[in-house]
């Protein structure tokens, strides 16, 4: 498709919208939906702000607000000198947007919250990681688990145990697990983080980890599904433990 949207034609893409209260809405709406059925792609640059408030039918006011909705989805990308140009929304943003959305305001998610949608969410990741893997997905986790093994430090501690979740879920073949995964790894960094003042912690998840990785070698859904279970019951009683520390540090 030509990224060259900038004039107008006898058929014009951007259809006039009849007045209403929600006309900013409805330019986004118009707008995306043009960039989900393919019809503005990645890298095509929108027209002017006025010629897109000509064909719209609309003030250069709403487009500019739709403008600026559709580059918070990740959808747009403005450049200073360069005009508007359509993007694909990544991974990595899908993620982010869904991290605003469930802390709903608050700075922290509710980890109560975390937690229950782990025990339901990495159980069943690690059984059809279990079905699904390939032998490049097993290597993937063996190489976290060595690093995790060979390296030291509270950050490498945290980094590398959200790595191998992330691993297990791209294992699945279901792009939609890691997203929700991506979603709490902030939290999960963090919950890691504070659980490197627990004894033993970094040994107690090697070997949890390599448990799980060991059953989705042999392909036992249902052993995997075990090997999680227990890794989480292990990870909440991490997490109490590092909290418990911490109340007691905060009053020495």
């Amino acid at each position: 498709m030509s990224s060259n949207l900038e004039t107008s034609s006898s058929t014009e893409l951007f259809k006039t919208l009849p007045r209403a209260s929600t006309l900013s809405d409805r330019v986004t709406g118009q707008i995306e939906n043009l960039i989900i059925e393919n019809q503005l792609q990645p890298g095509d640059h929108l027209p002017p702000e006025r010629e897109l408030a000509r064909q719209f039918g609309v003030s250069r006011t709403v487009v500019r607000e739709a403008i600026s909705a559709l580059v918070a989805k990740s959808l747009l990308e403005t450049k200073p000198g360069g005009g508007t140009l359509v993007r694909s929304p990544t991974a990595e943003s899908v993620a982010q947007s869904m991290s605003l959305f469930l802390r709903g305001g608050q700075p922290e998610l509710d980890m109560s919250k975390v937690v229950e949608v782990r025990r339901i969410l990495e159980v069943e990741i690690a059984a059809l990681a279990a079905e699904r893997h390939t032998p490049e997905d097993l290597e993937a986790m063996e190489a976290i688990l060595f690093e995790a093994a060979n390296g030291q430090g509270r950050d490498h501690f945290a980094k590398t145990d959200v790595a191998f979740h992330a691993a297990l879920a791209r294992a699945t073949h279901n792009e939609l697990f890691g997203l929700l995964l991506d979603s709490v790894a902030d939290i999960m960094f963090k919950v890691r983080y504070l659980g490197f003042d627990v004894p033993d912690a970094i040994a107690r998840a090697l070997i949890y980890h390599r448990a799980i990785l060991e059953q989705v070698k042999a392909g036992d859904a249902e052993g995997a599904r075990q090997a999680m279970h227990e890794h989480l019951i292990e990870s909440e009683d991490t997490q109490r433990r590092a909290l418990a520390l911490r109340a007691a540090q905060s009053l020495d």
